[in-house]
């Protein structure tokens, strides 16, 4: 378990996170409703802020950039949101499947790019 270059339980919380945002996405978007869809992404991306903004708050050294929590949480999210629209006449759960996949790997890359280009720019 030492010599892994795999953080675990970051992973599983990334994917854990994924799989709700994709669920939530698809249950907003069932019958085709954008504005639903609209309403529960800004309510997601709200929420993950937020959820972000506390955990950085509790922490005792500051070392992390509140740009790496407003980016990874809306890439994500509005990347979930154009998937579903865009993949509107696919299957429901095929589109399930590439909201998951897509805001998997956006979180993931939105983590990292607030973390390092936007932290920098701010």
């Amino acid at each position: 378990m030492g010599n892994s270059s795999v953080d675990h339980l970051a992973l599983s919380l990334g994917l854990l996170l994924a799989a709700a945002m994709a669920t939530a996405l698809e249950a907003a978007y069932r019958g085709q409703h954008m504005r639903r869809l609209w309403a529960a992404g800004a309510a997601l991306a709200v929420l993950l802020i937020a959820a972000g903004t506390l955990d950085l708050l509790r922490a005792s050294p500051r070392e992390t950039h509140i740009a790496t929590v407003i980016v990874g949480a809306t890439l994500p999210v509005l990347g979930g949101v154009g998937v579903a629209r865009g993949a509107r006449r696919a299957r429901w759960w095929l589109r399930w499947l590439l909201v998951f996949l897509t805001t998997l790997v956006l979180l993931l890359a939105g983590l990292l790019l607030g973390a390092t280009l936007a932290a920098r720019l701010l």
